[in-house]
């Protein structure tokens, strides 16, 4: 018998090898812990919206192989469920399952009080509404379980081969749920909420891997970096590294508190004391700032995006143009020096609770909408508005920015084009 298995052909060898080197690997993905998981963020041009791919539903099924279904979801700093769904994106996936009233995840999502009636003996799907940054009001849903695949990175920079697949509660709904339902933007078949719940994404995933509790996001410019490249969601905490940059980004964050928000909304809220443009302070309405990645540019409470313009065409010395909707104020291009960071314009900083000051160059000031003509990328959100401004995508993007939801702090680099770097990266390994 030896002497057999000495002389076993090459081929079975080679077979046994591959089948180790596989246990080796699966073991690694369920057991071995991320420095953190790293999902790729894409823009949208035509939405403005933010988008990360990723795939739903197990390999295999009961001993039978089944292709995992590839899907794209807005990110939702609003969104309070986990993955929100179209239910028919959620029915495409071969491996989910209803979750049944009287079980223990419904249970732990604390479902709508009359989902889940005690004078029936059929058990019910568990339902529960969840706020999102899309709706007015909190949407009505029914609840799943299924395998979710995420990236991961075990340097703060390269996306690894395969990714680590996860049990997950997700949310579906459709006009059957809620008649208020509205379709999403055909890009996107739903959402991955991001909000400061314990429904959401991070708290879901830290739990399973006791991983810091902070959420970082690197949004895309399609003006700059590499064009086949992508941004950057990190859950889990640092380092964070970029391309051309050789030291953690997270060394030469500002921080703020974040304030208090809502429980069922968990929306990220800060206070910014002021907006200056070149050092000279603008008018400014005392009230909350949110962020919202939904928003694809900066709304302003009426008096302040007015008292903005004045001093940002006056230092900067802006020859008015046509308004180009959606915007408010344009002004003509010619003559506008251009450097690293964008147009040489007025310097807009958001004075933040502590003394830290956010940073706005022309690359997140200044749209172009033609060969001739810029606008100011913030926007008039009238005078009902309920905060003093909405911070939005286009100012957000070649920034890194951090929740640490545990510290209830925000932090932010400023510009990474300053860094001869930005958020647009290939990170495959």
């Amino acid at each position: 018998k030896k002497e057999t298995l000495n002389m076993a052909p090459p081929r079975i060898v080679h077979f046994l090898c591959l089948i180790l080197f596989t246990l080796a690997n699966t073991s690694h993905s369920l057991h071995e812990k991320p420095q953190a998981f790293l999902q790729p963020i894409r823009k949208d041009n035509a939405t403005n919206l933010y988008y990360s791919p990723l795939s739903i539903g197990v390999n295999m099924l009961n001993g039978t192989y089944y292709q995992s279904y590839n899907i794209n979801l807005a990110l939702d700093l609003g969104g309070s469920a986990p993955l929100l769904l179209t239910c028919a994106a959620a029915a495409k996936s071969r491996s989910y399952h209803p979750i049944k009233c009287g079980s223990s995840r419904c249970k732990q999502a604390k479902p709508d009080a009359l989902s889940c009636p005690n004078n029936t003996s059929k058990k019910a799907t568990c339902h529960k509404s969840f706020s999102t940054s899309f709706t007015e009001h909190p949407i009505k849903t029914r609840l799943l379980r299924d395998t979710v695949s995420l990236l991961y990175t075990d340097n703060g920079f390269t996306i690894m081969g395969s990714g680590i697949d996860l049990p997950m509660t997700i949310a579906c709904t459709d006009v059957k749920v809620d008649p208020s339902f509205k379709p999403f933007p055909s890009i996107v078949v739903g959402t991955l909420g991001l909000a400061k719940t314990l429904t959401s994404l991070p708290w879901q995933v830290v739990s399973l891997y006791k991983l810091p509790l902070k959420v970082a996001l690197c949004l895309p410019s399609p003006d700059s970096g590499d064009p086949s490249g992508s941004g950057a969601l990190f859950i889990g905490g640092g380092p964070y590294f970029m391309a051309l940059y050789p030291e953690d980004v997270s060394k030469i964050f500002a921080s703020t508190p974040l304030l208090p928000s809502d429980p069922s909304r968990g929306e990220y809220l800060i206070d910014v004391k002021s907006i200056q443009v070149n050092g000279k302070i603008v008018t400014f309405v005392k009230k909350s700032t949110k962020i919202c990645t939904l928003a694809p540019y900066t709304v302003l409470h009426s008096s302040v995006y007015k008292a903005l313009v004045l001093a940002f065409a006056g230092k900067g010395k802006m020859v008015k143009a046509p308004a180009v909707k959606p915007f408010g104020s344009c002004f003509s291009s010619k003559g506008l020096g251009k450097w690293m960071m964008g147009s040489r314009v007025p310097v807009i900083d958001l004075v933040l609770s502590g003394g830290a000051k956010w940073r706005i160059y022309g690359s997140n000031s200044l749209v172009k909408v033609n060969k001739d003509v810029v606008c100011l990328g913030f926007m008039d959100g009238g005078v009902n508005l309920e905060t003093a401004m909405v911070i939005g995508g286009f100012q957000m993007e070649d920034n890194l920015v951090e929740f640490d939801l545990k510290a209830s702090k925000f932090s932010f680099s400023s510009s990474l084009l300053l860094l001869n770097s930005s958020c647009s990266q290939s990170r495959h390994f």
